[in-house]
């Protein structure tokens, strides 16, 4: 993590837990005179690491099977039928300090508890806790003030509903939604403490609110970093002060009347994909008490300098979509990034960096983070700075197939905007992030199953979105959904109309590859930002993952499409009598020739053209076919070596010139 808060009582809470399974509600009997009938759980005491999942403790613990081989994630989906306990002792120092500091308090600090549940400090509920998407925070003084010794966080009900096919309209709930069921992955849902989690004194708190920002000019080469303490609990007699420190700069500045204060600087730029070592610098806000304890809280940040300009004869009415980044045109090649695994509470960080590291070497400019799910853990976004990878930052709604509209009331609109605010107190530092996006594929259908004309933010809850981020994270570009404008597809009768601004597929094509070839020389849309062709996973994988069992054909295809159904017209299409090998090589091939016509046609059309985004970048479960460029392992496709020829080399692909 690349932001670190030193109060002057910080515990860290990771680490071994044990975690039990209950009936529904049991573990609430427990706490009656009836707890004799409940004494032992329905799923025994298992370590658990935290934050991690309940599946990942119970595959460890050999109590479900392996989740990721065959169709035997189906194993697990009871774990969604039960209460979980996760249960720790109370470390002694928090004790020791409400002893030695009587008028202070202690906070239990969670940034991620999925779902739903309740905090106990011994047998006392102390907080409730709902949404996955929001940190929450409990004050526990008076309980551990009485001697509590054990804390427990028990996880209760799940929504339901959320899965690929389904109404938008009737989802109110915040909770990675793909997790339930997408074209690329099986039910998988997670539970569990999916974030880190800590104790902190309030006196420690009192730079929590701090805003920072940076500004940069790339010519002349000057910036600025402001910095405003003006809402944080900041002590009457105390100093705050900042130092900036990174490359040929070294400056500390009190920062008076606890107010804000801007630091000019001459700063070396943040590149998208740099040539060398990432420019980033370190900013240490402090706080001074009388009494000599100091408070510190770190930011990661850069000067970079991101506009938004007309692509070259853009179309009456087109938004802004070609990225000057330090005074440069970039071609925002990139990919659409869901979760590495649906229990992401237990990806560890080099998951994500051979990830995101494959995407840089491929020549990738920008990641969109779907809407599918909700926002990365940090370690995403700290590569994301590092690697001079743009982020397109998705808020958590998306489409249903059935209807694809968010509730219009102001409730729900409040809990959008609640989640927007949030997310742009964690993020709005980070140089990597170019713009926000209400949600994926948000379109008002005429009849199911159609897509629809994009949503704007005349929706009441994209509205709110977009408030709420001007006050938040205000100067960042915000756009109500993607696709957007009057088309969500590119219809070649259109071509030539001015109708295609960001739009999204095709997904697969039934024609000839000439065809598909004569599509995207005649294509004329501002930005392709989802663009996919179906490929086998490669064969080691299928053996590996019990996907190439000794069985007929139809029989293989029953197996296949438990991750795969919508991907196989190829496989039906195919020679009955062709090696499964054969085909698999086959598969691949025509996906890698495919991606790369269209991705080498769309950035010959640059400036006209603003970028080209590939759905999708990875596999979140072991999929026989899909869309993706990497595999469940992180394995490079072929499909991601041919647009690595296309992109890689680019001068266009890069800031750095």
């Amino acid at each position: 993590m690349r932001e670190a808060v030193t109060p002057r009582l910080r515990i860290d809470l990771a680490g071994e837990w044990e975690l039990t399974g209950w009936r529904q509600n049991d573990w609430r009997l427990g706490l009656t005179p009836e707890r004799a009938k409940v004494q032992e759980p329905d799923v025994p005491s298992v370590p658990i690491t935290v934050p991690g999942s309940v599946r990942g403790a119970l595959e460890r613990a050999g109590i479900v099977p392996d989740s990721t081989v065959g169709a035997q994630s189906r194993l697990s989906e009871w774990i969604e039928h039960r209460h979980w306990v996760y249960r720790r002792e109370i470390p002694s120092g928090a004790s020791n300090w409400i002893r030695e500091h009587p008028r202070e308090r202690i906070i239990l600090e969670c940034e991620g508890l999925d779902t739903k549940g309740v905090i106990l400090v011994d047998e006392r509920i102390v907080g409730e806790f709902e949404g996955s998407f929001t940190p929450h925070r409990f004050d526990i003084t008076e309980s551990i003030a009485a001697g509590g010794l054990t804390l427990r966080i028990v996880f209760t009900d799940l929504p339901d509903g959320l899965g690929q096919n389904g109404w938008t309209s009737r989802i109110r709930q915040f909770k990675d939604r793909f997790s339930y069921g997408w074209d690329w992955t099986p039910r998988l849902v997670q539970v569990g403490i999916s974030g880190p989690i800590r104790l902190v004194a309030s006196v420690g708190m009192a730079l929590e609110r701090a805003r920072i920002s940076t500004d940069y000019r790339a010519d002349p080469g000057t910036g600025s970093v402001t910095i405003d303490v003006s809402a944080c609990a900041i002590p009457t007699a105390a100093v705050a002060s900042a130092r900036l420190t990174g490359p040929g700069v070294d400056l500390t500045s009190t920062i008076p009347d606890h107010g804000h204060i801007v630091i000019p600087v001459i700063p070396r730029p943040w590149h998208v994909r740099p040539k060398g070592a990432q420019a980033l610098y370190t900013l240490t806000l402090a706080v001074h008490a009388a009494d000599g304890v100091t408070e510190e809280r770190e930011f990661v940040v850069g000067f970079r300098e991101l506009m938004w300009a007309p692509t070259e004869a853009a179309p009456k009415g087109v938004d802004d979509w070609l990225c000057l980044v330090n005074g440069q045109a970039v071609f925002l090649s990139g990919v659409n990034w869901v979760p590495i695994r649906p229990d992401r509470a237990d990806v560890p960080a080099e998951e994500y960096r051979s990830r995101l590291t494959a995407y840089r070497d491929m020549g990738m400019t920008m990641i969109r983070v779907w809407g599918g799910a909700g926002a990365e853990a940090d370690v995403f976004y700290d590569l994301c700075d590092e690697l001079g990878l743009l982020v397109w930052q998705e808020l958590p709604l998306s489409s249903s197939g059935l209807d694809n509209e968010p509730p219009t009331d102001d409730a729900f609109a409040h809990d959008l905007a609640r989640i927007a605010s949030s997310y742009a107190e964690r993020l709005r530092h980070r140089p990597c992030l170019a713009l926000w996006c209400g949600g994926n594929e948000l379109t008002r259908v005429t009849a199911p199953a159609v897509p629809g004309r994009p949503l704007d933010d005349a929706h009441p809850a994209l509205a709110a979105a977009r408030t709420a981020l001007e006050v938040s994270d205000p100067g960042r570009r915000y756009i109500a959904t993607s696709p957007m404008g009057p088309r969500f597809e590119a219809d070649p009768a259109e071509f030539g109309a001015g109708v295609h601004h960001d739009v999204h597929g095709p997904w697969e094509w039934a024609d000839s590859e000439e065809s598909w070839a004569a599509y995207w020389r005649a294509d004329d849309a501002v930005l392709r930002s989802e663009v996919g062709v179906a490929g086998s996973t490669g064969m080691g994988l299928l053996a590996e993952k019990g996907l190439l069992p000794n069985v007929p054909r139809a029989e293989l295809r029953s197996v296949w499409t438990h991750s795969s159904g919508w991907w196989l017209r190829t496989f039906d299409d195919a020679d009955p009598d062709q090696p499964i090998g054969a085909w698999v090589s086959s598969s691949q091939e025509r996906q890698e020739r495919m991606l790369r016509i269209a991705a080498s046609l769309t950035l010959s059309r640059f400036p006209r053209a603003a970028g080209f985004l590939v759905w999708l970048g990875h596999d979140t479960f072991p999929c026989a076919v899909s869309l993706s460029l990497l595999d469940w392992g992180g394995q490079l496709k072929p499909a991601a070596q041919g647009l690595t020829s296309v992109f890689a080399g680019d001068v266009r692909c890069t800031s750095d010139r």
